[in-house]
């Protein structure tokens, strides 16, 4: 008898547990995932390189620039930018999502993001970039810009 009530109480948690995924939203349940994932050391490969990235302030606007690159054997889609602007005592003034100029990037294949903040240009003291899937998982990336300073032909 008390093996039963132990395995219904098993079976209902395990009931619980799926009727309350499934009314998470998808961002959460990713997070969820993503969590489980680096407590398991498993480290989620780099599909994108950043080859190039600046930041510029001119008549009135900051703009940042950048290029990446699909090092993935797939081509990804839905990919964004995500800049964090900081004030000289490394506050946070801003966030802005941008789109890539494209929405599928091939194997292989380059990107370019480029965005304009038109306010308060002057406060910007710093700022930083990753990349996200429109359907909210960050993105990470293997930084490039270093190495092509070394070796230009790549």
């Amino acid at each position: 008898m008390d093996a039963r009530r132990a395995l219904i109480i098993v079976v209902g948690i395990i009931a619980l547990s799926g009727i309350t995924l499934a009314f998470l939203p998808q961002s959460a349940v990713q997070e969820i995932a993503a969590r489980i994932k680096s407590r398991r050391g498993a480290v989620e490969h780099e599909k994108i390189a950043l080859f190039y990235l600046a930041g510029e302030s001119s008549n009135g606007a900051f703009r940042i620039r950048g290029v990446i690159r699909n090092i993935s054997a797939a081509p990804m889609e839905r990919i964004d930018a995500v800049a964090r602007l900081y004030d000289r005592d490394r506050t946070l003034l801003e966030t802005v999502v941008a789109r890539l100029d494209k929405d599928r990037i091939e194997p292989d294949d380059f990107a370019r993001l480029e965005l304009t903040v038109p306010e308060r240009v002057d406060e910007f003291a710093g700022y930083m970039v990753e990349f996200k899937l429109r359907e909210g998982g960050v993105l990470p990336y293997k930084d490039m810009r270093e190495q092509l300073l070394k070796n230009p032909d790549q």
